[in-house]
């Protein structure tokens, strides 16, 4: 049992090293959310309108879209360091359809370890909630300009 703690131990330090060193800093505070997640309300006809924007947000920011499993949702990685680690963050945003043309758009932060790899896990990673705040904030208000 103790390699596993050990295991563990060491995987927690090396997501906070990796948001430290991606750049993420963290008050430790968001406004409290329905999800309990980093969150904003939007006004789109269609999820798509939505994705678009985070996609364009996320790519000039070098995240890396990923597949995922869910229609109302979509996933970007950024690797630390350099594109051969196996370590990387991710941003998981999902979709959900409120009443008229609003969505509510739920950002989760992750460490990933083992990146690309069969072995790959994923941790949320709470100390980034303020960062991913930020950017989906910054996701709204490219959605009201467009608009």
């Amino acid at each position: 049992m103790k390699p596993i703690k050990t295991f563990l131990a060491w995987l927690v330090a090396a997501v906070v090293l990796a948001l430290s060193v991606a750049g993420c800093r963290s008050s430790g505070k968001i406004p409290l959310t329905e999800s309990g997640l980093p969150e904003v309300t939007v006004q789109a006809g269609k999820a798509e309108e939505v994705k678009v924007i985070a996609r364009e947000f996320f790519r000039d920011r070098g995240y890396i879209e990923r597949d995922s499993r869910h229609g109302y949702e979509v996933v970007f990685d950024k690797p630390t360091k350099s594109r051969r680690s196996s370590r990387a963050l991710r941003v998981r945003l999902r979709l959900y359809k409120q009443t008229g043309n609003t969505w509510r758009l739920v950002g989760t932060p992750m460490g990933v370890e083992a990146w690309r790899s069969d072995l790959e896990s994923e941790v949320a990673v709470p100390q980034g909630a303020s960062q991913i705040q930020a950017f989906l904030a910054e996701i709204k208000i490219r959605l009201e300009s467009a608009r």
